[in-house]
């Protein structure tokens, strides 16, 4: 889930950024959240079950993280965008979406079962 949401974020704020048309914009911003509203309970539920960490610590961690990237990032793609030029400013979204990638790797994943039987 977190490889798919990184790739989403990717790839929709990217052509958003190579295409700047109104509806492209408005259609890669959106799904662009849409790839970051999968990682966000995602994270949150695999802080949360940390092993060797009282129950809440991991996702009292993940959720004071989350604050400071909400504080951190507009000024940083402000100060890029002023130095340089809002789309380039902007080419942070996609570089996180590298990085989600990247670091999904990590992350536990769901093992399959066997095939479900149906009884007769």
């Amino acid at each position: 889930m977190a490889r798919a949401g990184g790739t989403l974020v990717f790839v929709a704020m990217g052509l958003a950024l190579a295409v700047p048309t109104v509806a492209g914009t408005i259609a890669g911003f959106g799904l662009a959240g849409l790839g970051v509203a999968t990682l966000i309970p995602a994270t949150m539920h695999s802080a949360d079950e940390i092993p060797g960490l009282a129950p809440g610590t991991g996702l009292t961690i993940v959720g004071w993280l989350l604050r400071v990237g909400f504080l951190v990032a507009p000024p940083l793609v402000g100060a890029i965008a002023d130095v340089t030029s809002l789309r380039v400013g902007l080419l942070i979204v996609p570089v996180a979406g590298v990085l989600v990638i990247a670091c999904a790797r990590v992350l536990p994943t769901r093992q399959r079962t066997g095939a479900v039987s149906v009884p007769a």
